[in-house]
Parts: C-alpha cells; structure tokens; sequence
C-alpha cells in the first residue's frame, strides 16, 4: 500500500504517525503488529514522500481500503500497489475478447464477461480454460 500525504512527518516515529493517521481519519485501530515494513520512497524535489507500507496479512490491508473515501477526503491518497504480474493479466484480460472489463480487488484479479460473470483470475491461469470451467461449475447443480 502507498500513502500519500500532503505534508512530511519525521522519519523517526512513522509507524505512530501513521497508526494516527488511520485512527483520526478512517477510524480504523491499526496495531504496530500488523505492520511488517514502513519508509518513505524517494520522489521528486519539494514534493512530498510517500510512504510505502506492508502490512502482515490481507485482512488488515482490506480494512485500510474499505476506508479510502474518508482518508481521501482528508488530503490522503491511498494506492494499492498492483504487481507487473497482476498488471500483465490484466492487460490480458482487457485484450481478450469475451471479457468486458478486468479489476484489482484486495489481492485478487477479476474479470467481467460480456454474458456479465464475475470470475477471479490467477495470474498463470489460460483465460479461455477459466471461464469454460465457471461456467460448467455454475451450470452443475
């Protein structure tokens, strides 16, 4: 996850600073276990860094997210970082001609068929293998 903030904190304390930030803005508890790593990343002269944060498991990243409206609202901007794998698939996904649309959601990637079947896709899976198998566990009572 990558947080951008409108102005810069000191890099002593980030994880406080942080677990501040989501408990004032988002009202989400984000205890210091939860967080495995925290630093800001380089950015370009006189803006502001972002920091990047990775977080234990998928549940406390997904409360975080749930809570992205108020924080935006609050001159924060959350991003969650999509892999090169992940961003391949979709690319993929979008290139291909029985899906509509393709998404990032909590971890996972999902397509949307023109026949409008949500199916969630792993990033070495065949698309056309995926969406017959879908459709047969759907039709299969």
């Amino acid at each position: 996850m990558n947080i951008k903030e409108t102005f810069e904190k000191s890099e002593t304390n980030l994880t406080q600073t942080v677990s501040n930030i989501f408990k004032t803005t988002a009202d989400v508890d984000m205890k210091h276990e939860d967080i495995i790593a925290i630093h800001r990343i380089p950015s370009k002269k006189g803006t502001t860094r972002p920091i990047l944060i990775k977080f234990k498991n998928n549940n406390a990243k997904s409360a975080i997210m749930k809570k992205r409206t108020p924080m935006i609202t609050k001159v924060y901007k959350l991003v969650d970082d999509v892999t090169k794998r992940n961003q391949g698939l979709i690319s993929r996904l979008l290139l291909h001609p029985d899906i509509k649309n393709a998404w990032f959601f909590q971890g996972s990637v999902f397509g949307q068929t023109n026949a409008e079947e949500r199916i969630k896709f792993d990033t070495f899976d065949n698309i056309n293998d995926t969406i017959s198998d879908f459709r047969n566990r759907t039709r299969t009572f």
